[in-house]
């Protein structure tokens, strides 16, 4: 409790004066002078102590008193308690966790989605079947001349490998850095 300022009256120097001792004052609202007084020590030396980290910059509390006393009576004051005051749209750390677990996981599903749709795109759509190359090479359209599969025989250099994802990927990349070169080398001079 912060007492209210009293006049001070000279005491005789203590053997030891505390930075606690000093707050209290400040608290009590002594000012630097009257803890000169107070203390039976000069004004340099109270200097001198508010050198402290403490205590440096730091003034007396100016309080004034009532001349009566003052009841808070309001119907508020009635109704505090001691429990805590919950906000409704506050969440707790394990439905935090929880929706960042939900939201993780959509972003994975959304992410092997747009996977998914990256390789449909790359891989070719419809694959040509051994007729087509001999008729391109032949120089006859399917519908000047018709082949059936058995008049044409695979070998085993014929089989088509379809390319994975990441190998799709390099090369796009290895594309991209060829344009890079050849970009930055048309502006060389």
């Amino acid at each position: 409790m912060i007492e209210m300022r009293k006049n001070v009256t000279p005491g005789e120097t203590p053997e030891k004066i505390t930075v606690s001792m000093i707050d209290q004052d400040l608290k009590d609202g002594v000012s630097k002078s009257d803890m000169a007084v107070k203390y039976g020590i000069k004004p340099w030396e109270v200097d001198e102590m508010f050198k402290h980290p403490f205590l440096k910059g730091r003034r007396p509390s100016r309080k004034k008193a009532l001349s009566f006393t003052f009841v808070d009576d309001s119907p508020l004051a009635e109704d505090v308690t001691d429990e805590p005051i919950i906000d409704p749209n506050q969440v707790t750390l394990e439905q935090a966790i929880d929706e960042a677990i939900e939201s993780v996981e959509e972003i994975k599903d959304q992410m092997q989605e747009t996977q998914d749709a990256i390789i449909d795109m790359l891989s070719p759509t419809e694959f040509e079947t051994p007729e087509e190359p001999v008729a391109k090479v032949n120089g006859t359209s399917d519908e000047e001349e018709e082949f059936s599969i058995e008049d044409v025989a695979l070998t085993d250099s014929d089989e088509v490998d379809i390319p994975s994802f990441e190998d799709t990927l390099d090369v796009v990349k290895e594309q991209q850095e060829e344009e890079l070169e050849m970009d930055e080398d048309s502006f060389e001079m």
